[in-house]
């Protein structure tokens, strides 16, 4: 995991944002914090003259930083929604072009390309944008190489268009940044249903934007048997493939083995209970297909690189809020 130096995400709010997009761009984030500790995947929310902004849907947000276009070691995220054009102005662009030489990312979400390609700073770079936005982006700004990609990365520059766009981008992000394993604990946190999983291409496709038929059925297969776990070998039967392909299989689409993936899997649900639940660990254990707390404990530090009880003792960010404000 990174160190405390990690760059954080800023978030630089424009006026008409849509708060899916931002949901989608932070949530994973906050899951990623969630396991590993506050000084990972942190981030702030910033505005350009440090006031309130509001969401397309009239939601009101106050940042916690003025924005500050010479701060560095961040990943910039910009997110505009609804008239962009009207925001571009020669003093925001010039901000913007010296921001972009700050930061180690810039991300621009939803129609934030559009602020970004009229700074000059994406020409000769691929990006997207909105779909609504993609032929009027593309006339206005002959430089950049448009894409109808759901997201695109070029250079420090990467780029997507709605809601769920922002998810799979920041999903990519986080397995660059983060690790499989965390990529895979933010992208569970958003999918509960096994179907809805394998059609959106998330839970086992999600790490590595791929998945055959039959990976995402031995992958449902596991998500339905975790209180008592199937063997590898029961698995590739009930998918019609031997254990060796399927193994190979996982291999060559996830980066793992199967019992890998199935650990992981069983390891998040356990996640899940410590943080969600007055389960103890015994009983944790148990419903996730370990003999005892002991053994589900080794599992889990090794994973997350902390003790499940840690894990559950963590005090919640909105807790201490509701404390001091109660």
């Amino acid at each position: 995991m990174p160190s405390i130096s990690s760059p954080i995400f800023e978030f630089l709010l424009f006026d008409g944002f849509s708060n899916m997009v931002l949901a989608s761009a932070m949530e994973p984030l906050r899951d990623v914090r969630m396991n590993a500790g506050q000084e990972t995947a942190a981030w702030r929310v910033s505005t350009l003259d440090g006031a309130p902004v509001t969401s397309s849907s009239g939601l009101q947000i106050t940042p916690d930083v003025t924005f500050d276009e010479r701060a560095g070691n961040r990943n910039l995220v910009l997110v505009a929604g609804y008239h962009v054009r009207e925001q571009v102005t020669p003093a925001l662009l010039t901000r913007l072009r010296a921001a972009t030489r700050q930061a180690r990312l810039v991300i621009g979400l939803d129609t934030s390309a559009w602020l970004l390609a009229a700074a000059g700073v994406l020409d000769g770079h691929t990006a997207t944008i909105h779909w609504q936005e993609l032929e009027a982006f593309s006339e206005t700004f002959p430089k950049v190489d448009v894409s109808t990609a759901r997201y695109v990365r070029s250079g420090p520059f990467v780029t997507c268009g709605g809601a769920s766009t922002a998810l799979d981008l920041m999903l990519s992000l986080i397995q660059d940044l983060y690790g499989s394993a965390a990529a895979f604990g933010a992208s569970t946190m958003f999918v509960y249903d096994p179907s809805r999983q394998s059609e959106l291409n998330r839970g086992a496709a999600r790490l590595e934007q791929k998945g055959s038929p039959k990976i995402l059925m031995a992958a449902n297969l596991m998500a339905e048997n975790i209180e008592t776990p199937i063997t590898t070998a029961e698995l590739a039967d009930r998918v019609s493939l031997s254990e060796r392909t399927l193994t190979r299989a996982f291999q060559r689409e996830l980066g793992m083995t199967p019992g890998r993936y199935y650990k992981m899997l069983r390891l998040q649900h356990a996640r899940y209970l410590s943080e969600e639940t007055h389960l103890s660990l015994e009983q944790i254990a148990l419903r996730c297909g370990f003999s005892s707390a002991s053994s589900l404990g080794r599992s889990f530090s090794g994973l997350y690189g902390r003790t499940l009880r840690e894990a559950r003792v963590q005090e919640k960010p909105w807790m201490k809020t509701a404390r001091s404000t109660g």
